[in-house]
């Protein structure tokens, strides 16, 4: 029997096992698919480099030939683009001025498989049918074995299910986010032109003149480009448009990205993702926490999702450590995880909030001097641990005077996104 049951073996999953083998804590990850499988979000911000350090993962990463990312660069429609280095501004604890981006199926089995050499028990193609209870007390699970349902006592039961959410839709506690209904179609390309200075290995985002609509470009490798179209929900469904003629009209509508894959050729099918952003009600129970996007999931428009589900993995590890040291199992015990992680993704939500609500403002407050470090340590990922942000607050006092000013040269550009 393993002290802690890990539902999911993803990046939070595996990150979590890395974490509480390294604590010499038993645990057993249970994955549903069999690795190497295909995943969407291939490009990390900053700050993951420090919890990808504390497993003692850099030096696979290095080995292993992953592009470096040293900094990401903006296209508006009309031209006019503009940039980010990460060196700028360095971070505590953070030795290299550059993080990754990374093909999904590689980045995910060898992380998995660096949790079981640390000691996860890991077993793949089993998945999880249901947390079991008694009364309110999570205390195992029941996974479909050899075509068998088996039962798994435990101590402590991880929910790093992903966007599958298991716990949450369980337990009903998962709701659909009020603002954001997003959906992406996206694929693999060769021939992309990257151009040949600093920004050839940058994440390149391409803005849409149409409302919350972007274009993602991450170089996978030398060869290989992904690229991805994220647009609302909506839109995509009325445009009664397939995949392919969907993404060719939206990518068309930004010149530097027209021109950027001009000669392209695409090598794989085109993938859809929806059902993007969402919470649950609570992320701890008695017996449970559930991390990564099993917890929640923000708009992708600036890469928080590895890096919001390997500090969740960081976070509650510490919570089961301590649980496991006093015995004290109960939600009680592990609700300073969840309000760490809740302010944090509450940061990333309300960037990305005001984000979409004036883009120009985007530009002007990464242009600034008063507010440029803010923005940039921001979009570095660095939004646990702060009891302030006040670069968000002069986001919104700006939007605000743009609002009651019909003359402004910005009023155009507001969206009907609620800030409120």
């Amino acid at each position: 029997m393993s002290d802690v049951i890990i539902i999911g073996g993803g990046p939070a999953g595996a990150a979590m096992g890395s974490y509480l083998s390294m604590a010499g804590i038993s645990n057993t990850i249970f994955e549903g698919s069999h690795f190497p499988r295909e995943h969407v979000g291939e490009s990390l911000v900053t700050s993951t480099t420090r919890v990808l350090g504390d497993i003692n993962f850099l030096e696979t990463m290095e080995r292993e030939g992953f592009t470096h990312k040293y900094g990401a660069s903006w296209h508006p429609p009309t031209g006019n683009e503009f940039s980010v280095v990460f060196k700028e501004f360095p971070q505590e604890g953070i030795h290299q001025d550059y993080t990754y981006h990374v093909e999904r199926s590689k980045f995910d089995h060898l992380l998995l498989q660096h949790a079981e050499k640390l000691g996860s028990k890991v077993y793949q193609g089993v998945p999880v049918k249901q947390v079991l209870f008694e009364g309110e007390q999570a205390v195992g699970v029941r996974v479909n074995l050899d075509g068998q349902d088996t039962d798994f006592p435990c101590k402590v039961v991880v929910d790093a299910s992903g966007r599958g959410t298991l716990l949450g839709r369980q337990l009903n506690l998962k709701k659909k986010d009020p603002i954001f209904d997003q959906y992406a179609i996206h694929a693999w390309f060769e021939g992309v032109d990257r151009g040949t200075g600093p920004s050839h290995e940058y994440i390149h985002i391409y803005f849409l003149p149409v409302e919350r609509g972007w274009v993602w470009q991450i170089p996978i490798n030398d060869r290989v480009t992904s690229i991805g179209v994220v647009i609302e929900k909506e839109v995509f469904k009325q445009s009664k448009a397939d995949l392919s003629e969907f993404f060719n009209k939206h990518t068309m509508m930004n010149p530097d990205l027209a021109r950027a894959i001009k000669n392209a050729r695409r090598i794989n099918e085109f993938k859809r993702e929806g059902d993007y952003s969402y919470s649950m009600d609570k992320f701890v129970g008695d017996g449970y926490v559930i991390i990564g996007d099993a917890a929640r999931f923000v708009d992708p428009i600036f890469s928080s999702g590895i890096s919001i589900a390997l500090y969740s993995a960081k976070f509650a590890s510490e919570h089961i450590i301590k649980a496991l040291e006093t015995g004290d199992f109960s939600a009680v015990a592990f609700e300073p995880y969840e309000t760490r992680l809740r302010g944090g993704v509450q940061v990333w939500y309300e960037f990305i909030r005001l984000y979409y609500k004036l883009l120009p403002l985007f530009t002007h407050f990464i242009q600034s001097k008063t507010h440029r470090e803010q923005v940039h340590r921001l979009l570095q990922g660095e939004v646990f641990d702060r009891e302030e942000v006040p670069v968000l607050q002069a986001m919104r006092d700006y939007i605000q005077k743009v609002e009651e000013t019909d003359s402004h040269i910005f009023k155009q550009h507001l969206s009907s996104i609620p800030l409120d």
